[in-house]
């Protein structure tokens, strides 16, 4: 039998958004499996997020497969449960891993160093989709396909490749007028997702952005939302 977990990290500057999270996923309505959430670094070992930014996702989730679990599902702890959050679990086993595309590419969001890291060019990455959606991602660690992303996006994170700025206003990291900034471990995550030939979810078919302008699902199958909370 599969052991299956949800697992979070959510530093002190997020409690408002933790407690938002843990509480969601305590409702046996939306999760009545194991739910982790982690609050400090060190609790799985990680860098801290300033020295090596999101590499806690990557120990977490591995810490988790110490701990037994086959089937992993990060959320960010800007994420809460709507409703039963069980259909994702069948796409991570149908599939071996479920994440959803985030609507923008590769080119306009990874600094040079990381492009070259992976020998691409920046024309090159403008023809490769981002997954994101507020750091939604689950793994089948009984999959070959789940390992191998795994295992070069862990090494992708140890060789220093999640480190770069938000921003790019001053192109310090790149001259391309086309960078805006640089995202860590989606920018990582995103390139060797579309080697493995790994699919994505379409946009908001299972994450959503909250707004309080428009608070309802944008389709049925969405199950969980997303909102920046500090606090």
């Amino acid at each position: 039998m599969k052991r299956t977990c949800i697992v979070s990290l959510g530093t002190n500057d997020y409690t408002r958004a933790r407690t938002r999270l843990a509480e969601s996923m305590r409702n046996p309505i939306n999760w009545s499996g194991d739910f982790h959430l982690f609050t400090e670094e060190s609790q799985v070992g990680s860098p801290l997020h300033q020295d090596n930014p999101y590499a806690f996702k990557i120990y977490a989730i591995e810490e988790m497969k110490k701990r037994g679990y086959n089937q992993v599902l990060w959320v960010d702890c800007s994420v809460w449960a709507i409703k039963s959050i069980v259909p994702v679990f069948d796409i991570i086993t149908k599939d071996g891993y479920v994440c959803q595309d985030a609507g923008h590419f590769v080119g306009r969001w990874t600094n040079d160093r990381t492009l070259q890291y992976f020998g691409l060019s920046r024309d090159e990455a403008m023809q490769i989709p981002m997954y994101g959606n507020a750091g939604f991602l689950g793994l089948d660690f009984d999959t070959e396909i789940a390992n191998t992303f795994f295992n070069q996006w862990k090494q992708s994170m140890l060789d220093g490749m999640f480190v770069g700025s938000w921003t790019n206003h001053n192109k310090s990291e790149s001259q391309d007028e086309r960078c805006d900034g640089h995202r860590h471990d989606m920018s990582c995550g995103s390139i060797i997702r579309h080697r493995l030939g790994m699919k994505m979810q379409s946009g908001m078919e299972y994450l959503q952005y909250y707004y309080d302008f428009n608070p309802h699902p944008h389709n049925e199958t969405v199950c969980l939302f997303a909102a920046g909370m500090r606090g």
